[in-house]
């Protein structure tokens, strides 16, 4: 794992009060920007990617629900949080496996065994990026509806994300679920900003 060249600090977070004082307009920014960042991959496959905003609204959240504000506790959450940022030349994203219904969602989990070997990223003119997973999220019985997954990319690879007239798609080969997703417009956009902002 690539160390992500600026972390989020005590600094960035808000104490409790202010943060509930100005949290509707904090909310509004922060779902534009989740928004941007969500790429559904067939119907049951959401990624979310993550960037310092959306990593600094769970932290404030996390504050909020649990009424954190000692040093050493905030701190623990910011180590939790820094964890899950992209590095320079990479993409961090949470991962929902999403079944409405308890059972079918039970069967698929069981069923997508493996998924970790089954999801890249395509860019047009490139090798695939193999998407990275965090093995705690799975064992040899089932994998968890929430997985976390990064994507390294080689300079190249940047440059060609970042050139529009490439295409680049998100793929699930799976034998049980199979799909394909362009990246296009503002979801595009988003990662090729956050990727730059990382260098």
């Amino acid at each position: 794992m690539t160390k992500p060249t600026a972390l989020l600090t005590a600094e960035d977070i808000l104490p409790n009060a202010v943060f509930l004082e100005r949290r509707p307009r904090l909310e509004r920014e922060v779902i534009r920007n989740k928004e941007a960042r969500r790429v559904a991959l067939g119907p049951n496959l959401t990624f979310l990617f993550e960037n310092k905003v959306t990593l600094g609204w769970q932290i404030q959240e996390m504050c909020r629900v649990e009424q954190i504000s000692a040093p050493e506790a905030v701190k623990h959450e910011l180590d939790t949080y820094n964890a899950l940022l992209p590095g320079p030349n990479e993409l961090t994203a949470t991962l929902l496996v999403e079944y409405e219904e308890a059972g079918e969602r039970d069967r698929m989990l069981a069923k997508l065994l493996g998924l970790q070997n089954h999801v890249r990223l395509e860019i047009e003119g490139q090798e695939p990026v193999q998407a990275a997973f965090d093995a705690e999220q799975y064992n040899m019985k089932r994998i968890s509806s929430v997985q976390f997954v990064r994507f390294a990319l080689l300079p190249g690879q940047v440059d060609a994300l970042c050139d529009l007239r490439r295409r680049a798609t998100l793929v699930c080969d799976h034998s049980a679920y199979a799909a394909r997703c362009e990246l296009t417009g503002a979801a595009r956009g988003a990662l090729v900003e956050d990727l730059l902002a990382g260098r």
